[in-house]
Parts: C-alpha cells; structure tokens; sequence
C-alpha cells in the first residue's frame, strides 16, 4: 500500500512539471533559449555596469561549517551607485565582536571603495569596502553572466562567510508561457 502510494504522488509531481513552457518576449513572440539568455546576459551586465543590482542569497557557508540553505527569501545584497545595503545572516566565530552587531550583516551605509574587474568573459569580481558604527566590511562578489553571484564577506572581528545566490533581474519583460492565472483571465474579460 505504500509503495503505491509513493508511486501515486511521484506520478502526480511529475505531471505538475510543465517542461514545455516557453519565454515570451516583449512582443509576445517565445523567444528560443539562446534569445532569452543573451536578453538575461545584458540585463545583468547592463545591472553590473551601472551599480544597480540586487543579489538574492539562497546559500550561506560559514568559515566552520556546512554550507546552510536559507529559506526565507528575504536575504540579499544590494548595490545602489555609491551605497550598499546588506540583510545576510551569520553563523560563525565572533572575536571582539561590537556590542549589538551580532545580528548578522544589517546595515545600509556609503561604500568606501569599489572596484570592478572582469577576470573572464562571462564574469565580473567586484571588491567592496564599507564600514559603518560598528565595524568595516570587505565584500568579494563574483557575478556571472547567467545570473549566478557569490559573495564573500571578510570583517576584522569575525571568521569570514561565503553567500551564493542570483542577480535580481525583476523588470526583464519576460514571462514563462502557459496556462493563463485568474487575474490574467479576469483582466481580458
């Protein structure tokens, strides 16, 4: 009776996968694969260029640890010009650490440098330094051109953390074909 019953429920999650879904241009055209991400690929370097991007943390991986899954999809980076803002988690060694910053990397202030180099074709290595009241902040990020990002933070008073996530690339007018949503329905009636 088990046995069917997991037959069951994998038959039923399979037929839930939609793998013939298409992207859909702004035109309302599928666009192939290869348009969708050349389309992505200049989103991001676009984002990157301009110091506008947002970097959504999914993966964290203490200095003394396994590498975590964060559930909540509230964590991230995110770069704006001349300012950085930080909501990531840490797990790890604290020495010295300033009274109230054990919360994590909470913060939003001024960067106090930022460089940018392109070590491959399909990658970017930005360094960032900032500080705020309760400590300074040396970020490695290395961007891809598939969206991918990793993210290593280095403080004077803890062990350093690696993040990995995705570039943010909410505002891309593109959209997954298929069934239409309710709210889709109710608009064109």
């Amino acid at each position: 009776m088990k046995n069917i019953f997991l037959a069951l429920l994998a038959l039923l999650t399979f037929a839930a996968c939609d793998t013939s879904s298409q992207v859909i241009g702004t035109d309302g055209r599928p666009l192939s694969k290869e348009e969708s991400q050349k389309v992505i690929r200049n989103t991001i370097a676009s984002k990157v260029e301009n110091r506008d991007y947002r970097i959504l943390v999914d993966h964290m991986t203490p200095m003394h640890g396994p590498m975590m899954t964060l559930r909540d999809n509230d964590w991230a980076l995110e770069i704006h010009h001349d300012s950085i803002g930080s909501i990531l988690p840490y797990i790890g060694r604290g020495y010295n650490v300033p009274y109230g910053s054990a919360m994590g990397f909470h913060f939003i202030t001024r960067m106090d440098s930022y460089t940018e180099e392109k070590p491959k074709p399909d990658m970017w290595r930005i360094n960032i330094k900032c500080h705020n009241a309760m400590e300074g902040y040396n970020f490695q990020v290395d961007i891809y051109d598939n969206g991918q990002a990793y993210i290593s933070v280095v403080t004077r008073y803890r062990d350093i953390v690696s993040y990995s996530g995705r570039i943010d690339v909410d505002g891309v007018r593109l959209k997954k074909a298929g069934k239409p949503k309710k709210e889709e329905k109710l608009n064109k009636i």
